[in-house]
Formats: structure tokens, sequence, C-alpha cells
């Protein structure tokens, strides 16, 4: 975020705005069997409404999910892309949370897209450094490369704290199938379209949940799939309707919130 959101948040969050669409965020329950325990085919394309279901699902339960942006929903997804962007509480405070699905990316054979920001993996990480305040219980940052038993590729990276303290913390897996899922998440929110005065930024804890074996576990569910069953796209049709979302920006159209 303190690459990400800059990139993401200046688009999805110009205005200020007030009020969320639909009901209170969920809470998230114990995740069901995964695909290797049905026999439900893959029928279907990923859509961000399905990639919302399997992260709830692959989350611990009791956190919660709210305050949907569906304008990077929109403009963060192609043919070959999906992404959502929201908050995530663990019960530890609040925290934005970017995830995308590349299908076969054409630069995931030297690097999980990118994930420590210069495409190359840590071997071109120059590194980060402070640019804001940084309590004792901050991580420290840091690139990690590793590989895992099935042959996937793992980038793990902290960054430096921006000029309000938020510092972010990315984990990608890209399989040998090509495909990556990556997750993006902060010790902090963006308020860029909660209607909140003040910083943009708002630093809700010392670390951003999870932490990278937290988030390896959730990316390395085998329901990450470009291709789900029926049952995975209906389910997230039905808890997309359930989780709060940030209204469209007053400067943009209905259309660049049209993500549904």
């Amino acid at each position: 975020m303190a690459g990400a959101a800059v990139v993401v948040g200046v688009v999805a969050f110009a205005g200020a705005q007030v009020g969320v669409g639909y009901g209170g965020p969920p809470v998230l329950q114990s995740a069901g069997p995964g695909p290797a325990a049905s026999a439900e085919p893959a029928t279907g394309e990923l859509t961000w409404q399905a990639m919302l279901r399997i992260l709830a699902d692959t989350l611990p339960p009791g956190g919660h999910l709210a305050n949907l942006a569906p304008t990077p929903v929109k403009y963060n997804s192609g043919p070959s892309d999906r992404y959502v962007e929201l908050e995530y509480d663990d019960g530890d405070g609040a925290s934005t949370l970017m995830l995308s699905y590349v299908h076969r990316a054409p630069s995931s054979a030297s690097s999980p897209s990118g994930s420590a920001g210069t495409g190359s993996g840590c071997k071109g990480w120059p590194g980060d450094s402070d640019r804001g305040p940084r309590r004792p219980g901050y991580a420290q940052p840091t690139c990690r490369e590793s590989l895992l038993p099935d042959g996937s590729r793992v980038l793990t990276s902290i960054s430096g704290t921006d000029p309000a303290g938020l510092y972010d913390l990315s984990v990608a897996v890209t399989r040998p199938d090509g495909d990556t899922v990556k997750v993006v998440t902060a010790n902090a929110t963006l308020n860029q379209a909660s209607g909140k005065p003040g910083p943009a930024v708002t630093v809700t804890r010392d670390r951003p949940p999870l932490g990278p074996d937290g988030w390896l576990t959730v990316l390395s569910d085998p329901r990450w799939q470009w291709r789900v069953p029926q049952s995975t796209l209906d389910a997230g049709l039905a808890l997309a309707r359930q989780v709060s979302r940030f209204p469209c920006p007053k400067d943009l159209t209905a259309s660049d919130c049209a993500v549904d």
C-alpha cells in the first residue's frame, strides 16, 4: 500500500463520501471443504465475487469483511486478472486488503507479479526506508523468496513506513502453472472514500493482519483456481451482497462503480 495504494487509491477513492451499502460486515465462519474434497467440476471463470467467497472460506474464523471499494475492483480487473479491495478486521484492528489473481501472467516466469515492486524478485529489491514514524512494534522492511514443495514460488516483502506511519505486507504465490495469487495488506486503512476528515490513511495496528505465514496458508489453498465450481460462483454472489461498500465517488459516474 505504501506502493500499491498510491496506484489504486487515487483512482478508487477520489472525493470524500459517506455511508455504506448493503448490510453490515459478515462474520467469518470456519472454512468449508475445498475442491479436493468435492467432485463438483470447475465450470466457470473466477469472478471477484468468487474471490471474496474463497477469501472468506480460507481466513481464520471470527474476522470481519467490510467496506468493499467498487471502483478499484472494476479498473484493476481484466480478461486474465481479477481484483478485490476491502477492509479485513481480525479483531485487532481493520486493515485495507488488496487481493489479486493473475492467470498465467507473462511476467510470472521471473517473479510473482513483481510483488517486491521491481518485477525481478528480491534480487531487484533495493531495500526500503521509513518516510514516516516507526513504532517499536512495527515489523522491519524485508524481502524474501522461497519455494514450496509443489514448485510454487513465494515472494514476501514488507515495506518501510509512509509519512502517516503506514507500512504494508505483500505475499505472492506463483504456481507451476503460471497463475499468481497475491495479497497486499497493511497496518492501516485507506479512508479516501469513507467520508472521514483528515489524512487519507488511518494507522489502526502495529502489524498487518495474519503475517507472512498466515497469508501463505490462505494463498496456498487449492481453491484458488482460474476455473471454479458453479457453487463457488453462486456463493460468491450471495456473499458480495452482504459486504458493506464504499459508495461511488461523487466525481465519477455510476458506471465507474458498476461491478455486479
